[in-house]
């Protein structure tokens, strides 16, 4: 005592220990549901749905509070928006959670690490969601301005193209010729260039606009004739034509005089015999001339030698005079494309002109640009120009650059910039599409940096040498749409060979924009435009620019995509080849004339940048252009539900490796499998009496019923020796052992290993006969000659996983035994698991199991769930009797302190037989679940059928057993305690459902009343029937455990009192840890123990209990080994069952005399 003289000090201990207060139902629910789920408040994303907080547990206390971290439990419905009853993704742990908060306040929640929404199911796989600012050329809904010219009716014909998006589907830069029809025109989109074709009568396809050949169909201009005769296989009288001023001698043929043509070696000028008439070809070099005109590039003057009345020109059918040859005219609606027969070139029929404005079927390129804010494609405005000056001054009339953001885009239009009517006679206007961005945004300068210098005063130029530079300059005077930028050229001549030369001479050119610059600190010249302009430049005298690094090799490809592989100089590209004259006007500060070379040059130094979304890793671009809405990769581990049936790739082992079915000529059984269907398996409802193409059915020959698909697939081989009439011998599934077996596993996706996973496609023809296997293939030594090999991995109708560079040394360590790792390293691998017998799991159940698989994971992996701070009464995973077993697991991980609520199958049907068979497995199921029930725990009950209610958005939806009774068995601990049975009129009333019942193999739910021979087979099996009782309502109608022997755990009610008392015996004996193991402790925990069995007494849950705590039980062995035996044996209350009242009839009287 701390007392040293007379006084008081007063101690309190604390032995008021009790037992708290009966808490009620407090449910542990495991639930499956979509990822990144809209929060129940309508905004935000619900946070318990997060991928970070997978197997993380929630206490929700509300309705509210569940949909805001949850969301709203969701239902799938089809086309028409009926409810998919049965459906695997439905979110039935949240609705059960959701109706039973309705009464109470406590609910515990986790949810898997699975995002169901990836199971949704589709036929092509998924790609992942596009960046934030991916930019999308959307072809489909692209119209590219193509006019055909038809100089008969002075007409255009507005033409769309068909669009190359596989680089299978080109030869070269051209589409193959299997591509198409005669006419049609077509846009290569596997690159950025976008290049323009025609097919002509050929069936060659042709750049539109190449004229490099004037021999018929051998380009875009000889595809059609300058001139066409229109006598047929006239008889000639050996006239003479002049052509250009060449005489040709016609013989006397058609055919003699399309050879004279072409032996007279007229510039830009052939001929042909095209159905009886003669056709010549004109191409731009074609220069018509006679003394009397002036010459006219690109055109054919056609004459005739001599005064005779009947000329050459006539028999031929042509008109003498000038003829010009087609042309590619770019422009808008405003501009005269000068095709008319009244307009002083007329051009022939198939000249095109490109129209850059929309109006009257004009150009409009939809370009899109992803935002993740609008989680959609946002449109972008993308006119089309002709050039980047074009665009400049259009773009930003009065900053010629400097106002440009990074979000303005345009189109260019025939990259090469060339025109046919200069006096190059260039070899064409080759018609591509490329879009171009701002690769700086307001106000930024356009600047070219050179190499680092190493001596300032000795650059490497040399004195006199001389540039050709030109800027972009302002051209506010403008007013059109189209005017054309002006370019500002001087010439500039170095007087020395410092760095300070070659800055001075710039600026003694006078530029109005361009600026250079020595910086010492990094040893470099900079030039730049100051608006944000263009500036051209070519080395004219030496090489000074390339002398300080402004080379080829250091510049980027105008229009193309960025080189990954190489640094190159920012802003610098290699300029169009064309004469900058054609779209734009070059002019001199001095006002004198340019020649031709002075208006090309060799390099432009530029802010507008192609418009290409960088690869996520190598140096691989994907096209931005596409026909449908594009994606990436999707992410590592995404799942796919392939909802694919008709597609299946079967392999079989030819003694010493998988190979394609139709690659062995004598397989086990002697069948000649080459002669099989050449389209592969038949997937059909019915029995096939031919092969797919009609012809007879082969010894082989495989059909797969597609009519079951609850038990898909079912696989049949054609044996013509079976006399039986049964042809059509099913394949057993479960044999993976014998030459008649089959091996369910991943084999292939493609014929090789270098295609994308994502994007292309390999056909199941194309299998047949391919040898090719991916890395992961089963091993074929471990497997007999003759075994079927079912091709997971590129058959449909299973659950796939997308692996990230799966096919790597990470995962293929050995170079031993893979020498060679494929070129395409992503792959889909099969999710979806196999049953025990190594049949798979198909269709619904693919997808049901894979999120088994994660629910019991996250049961088993969970460590929080078995915390003591976590106090819950039972366990459910509505929707999923596969989880029982785990449930019961973790039961006694948690010491059995709960009551684990069990689910029967959605489509367990209504008869005795079949809930019989189920709840005594008699199909040798592994683990519970829709093929049987195991599980045999005292903690445990199973409810059945199932029922209807609705849903959050009004739907009539199909529920589990879980879902009414954990909402009962809350009901019936506010009215009473855990240990009164749950059921009958009293406390097992269900109120929210309004039916029960099962689903029928059409997916249908069907009603019924649970008879009560019905119920007599249910409980026989220790399954707890949901039935209509008249007066009543739907009542839970039974309280047994799955303890199948005979004693007091075999009912509901006292497994849950042995619970409740294991739960509270814990609590009471845990404050006497510690305390000296002597008479007075033990005399106190026993009184404790028995203080609260007397409650429990008379609370109706004991009739009797006895307490043994003393030295009977606590021997000196015990003691020194430090322990403390307390004895408990109660007598629980039963519930009543079964009434029986026996009557008896009495004569008159008789009762009265008793």
């Amino acid at each position: 005592m701390a007392l040293t003289s007379p006084g008081v000090q007063v101690t309190v201990v604390d032995e008021s220990f009790y037992v708290p207060g009966i808490p009620g139902a407090v449910p542990l629910v495991v639930v499956a549901t979509a990822q990144d789920k809209r929060s129940g408040t309508g905004s935000g994303t619900a946070s318990g749905t997060l991928s970070t907080n997978a197997n993380e547990i929630f206490l929700v206390s509300s309705q509210r509070e569940l949909t805001q971290t949850f969301g709203d439990p969701t239902f799938y419905t089809d086309a028409s928006g009926n409810p998919l009853q049965g459906y695997e993704l439905n979110e039935y742990g949240l609705q059960a959670v959701y109706s039973f908060l309705g009464i109470a306040n406590r609910a515990f929640v986790v949810r898997a690490n699975i995002n169901t929404s990836e199971l949704t199911g589709t036929a092509d796989a998924p790609g992942g969601t596009p960046d934030d600012g991916f930019y999308w050329f959307d072809l489909a809904s692209t119209a590219f301005g193509i006019k055909e010219w038809n100089e008969s009716t002075q007409t255009f014909t507005a033409k769309q193209p068909i669009f190359i998006t596989s680089t299978d589907d080109v030869t070269g830069n051209a589409p193959k010729t299997t591509k198409g029809s005669i006419g049609d025109y077509a846009v290569v989109a596997t690159n950025p260039f976008n290049r323009l074709y025609y097919k002509n009568r050929s069936n060659a396809w042709v750049q539109v606009g190449t004229a490099d050949s004037a021999v018929k169909d051998a380009s875009w201009a000889s595809s059609y004739p300058t001139i066409k005769g229109t006598a047929t296989n006239p008889t000639l009288a050996d006239g003479t034509l002049e052509i250009n001023g060449n005489l040709v001698a016609t013989g006397q043929t058609i055919a003699e005089a399309a050879s004279a043509i072409n032996s007279a070696g007229i510039a830009g000028v052939q001929a042909a015999v095209v159905d009886g008439q003669i056709e010549i070809y004109g191409i731009p070099t074609a220069s018509g001339d006679d003394s009397s005109t002036t010459a006219q590039v690109s055109s054919i003057i056609i004459g005739n030698v001599g005064d005779s009345t009947v000329t050459a020109t006539s028999q031929l059918g042509i008109t003498a005079g000038r003829y010009h040859v087609p042309k590619i005219f770019v422009g808008s609606h405003t501009e005269d494309h000068g095709f008319r027969s009244s307009d002083s070139a007329p051009k022939p029929s198939g000249s095109v002109f490109v129209q850059t404005t929309s109006v009257s079927n004009g150009a409009s390129i939809a370009l899109k640009k992803y935002s993740d804010a609008e989680g959609a494609f946002i449109d972008v405005v993308a006119p089309v120009f002709k050039t980047q000056e074009q665009a400049l001054q259009q773009l930003d009339k009065l900053g010629g650059g400097a106002s440009l953001t990074v979000n303005d885009v345009f189109v260019q239009v025939n990259t090469g910039e060339s025109e046919w009517n200069d006096s190059s006679q260039d070899s064409g206007e080759l018609i591509d599409f490329v879009a171009f961005t701002r690769a700086n945004g307001v106000g930024a300068v356009t600047q070219i940096v050179s190499d680092k210098i190493g001596t300032k005063t000795a650059i490497g130029t040399t004195a006199g040498d001389t540039i050709r530079m030109a800027e972009t300059v302002l051209n506010k005077d403008a007013t059109t749409k189209t005017a054309s930028a002006f370019l500002n050229q001087a010439t500039i001549t170095l007087a020395g060979t410092d760095a300070d030369d070659f800055v001075t001479a710039i600026a003694a050119a006078n530029f109005d924009h361009i600026e250079a610059e020595y910086d010492a600190a990094s040893k470099r010249i900079k030039i730049k435009h100051t608006l944000g302009g263009n500036i051209y430049f070519s080395d004219e005298n030496g090489t000074p620019m390339a002398d300080i690094g402004f080379t080829t090799a250091n510049a980027n490809s105008y229009g193309g995509n960025s080189d990954l592989t190489t640094d190159k100089i920012a802003n610098l590209y290699t300029a169009p080849a064309g004469d900058k004259d054609d779209y734009s006007t070059v002019v001199m500060a001095d006002g004198s004339t340019l020649d031709e070379s002075e208006r090309t040059f060799a390099f432009v130094a530029s802010n507008w940048k192609p418009v290409e979304n960088l690869p996520d890793s190598g140096t691989t671009f994907t096209a931005i252009q596409s026909v449908s809405t594009p994606s990436k990769d999707p992410a590592d581990n995404q799942l796919w539900y392939n909802t694919t049936v008709d597609e299946v790739d079967i392999l079989i082992h030819n003694g010493t490796a998988w190979t394609g079915y139709q690659n062995v000529s004598s397989d086990a059984r002697g069948f000649n499998l080459g002669n099989t269907d050449p389209n592969g398996p038949q997937v059909s409802a019915t029995e096939p009496t031919t092969q797919s193409d009609g012809t007879a059915l082969v010894d082989g020959d495989l059909w797969l019923d597609s009519s079951d698909l609850e038990n898909y697939p079912k696989l049949y081989r054609y044996d013509s020796s079976k006399n039986d009439g049964e042809n059509f011998v099913l394949i057993d599934n479960g044999d993976q052992t014998g030459q008649d077996g089959i091996l369910f596993a991943d084999f292939r996706l493609h014929s090789d290993g270098t295609k994308d996973v994502i994007t292309e496609e390999t056909l199941i023809t194309d299998l047949l006969t391919s040898t090719y296997t991916d890395l992961d293939a089963p091993e074929a030594a471990l497997y007999p000659k003759g075994m079927l090999g079912f091709n997971l991995r590129r058959s449909g109708y299973n659950v796939k996983k997308f692996r990230n560079e799966y096919f790597s040394r990470a995962n293929f360590a050995s170079a031993v035994t893979y020498p060679t790792l494929p070129t395409e390293k992503d792959a889909w691998v099969s999710e979806s698991p196999l049953k025990a017998d190594g049949s798979p799991f198909m269709g619904r159940k693919a997808q049901r199991n894979v999120i088994v698989q994660q629910m019991k994971s996250t049961v088993a992996s969970t460590t929080a769930l078995r915390e003591e701070q976590r106090e819950f009464n039972l366990l459910a995973a509505p929707g999923y009797p596969e989880l029982i077993s785990d449930l019961e697991t973790l039961n006694a991980d948690r010491k059995d302190t709960g009551f684990v609520v069990g689910d029967t199958p959605f489509r367990l049907p209504a008869t005795s037989t079949d809930v019989t068979n189920w709840a005594n497995n008699t199909a040798g199921a592994a683990d519970n679940g829709e093929d049987g029930l195991l599980s045999t725990d005292s903690q445990t009950g199973v409810y059945y059928p199932s029922g209807l209610t609705t849903s959050l958005t009004g739907k009539s939806v199909v529920v589990p057993p879980s879902h009414m009774m954990l909402r009962t068995i809350a009901f019936n601990d506010q009215v009473a305690f855990p240990w009164f049975a749950p059921a009958g009129v009293r406390r097992g009333k269900v109120d929210n459902a309004s039916s029960v019942g099962s689903i029928n193999a059409e997916g249908e739910f069907e009603t019924t009343n649970v008879s009560s021979g019905l119920r007599d087979s249910l409980y026989s099996v220790n399954v707890n029937p949901i039935s209509f009782v008249t007066g009543a309502g739907l009542t839970v109608f039974g309280q047994k455990t799955r303890q199948l022997t005979q004693s007091a755990l075999d009912r509901v009610n006292v497994a849950r009192l042995v619970a409740f008392v294991r739960l509270n015996l814990d609590k009471i004996a845990r404050p006497f840890i510690f305390e000296p193991n002597d008479t007075l402790t033990r005399n106190e925990i026993k009184q404790s123990v028995e203080s609260f069995l007397l409650e429990l007494t008379s609370q109706r849950a004991l009739f009797d209990f006895a307490v043994v705590c003393d030295e009977t039980n606590n021997t000196p062995g015990r003691i020194d080994r430090n322990e403390l035996y307390v004895d408990v044996a109660i007598e629980p209350v039963k519930a009543v069952e079964f009434i029986f009242i026996p009557v008896r009839l009495k004569n008159t009287g008789e009762i009265g005399a008793l």
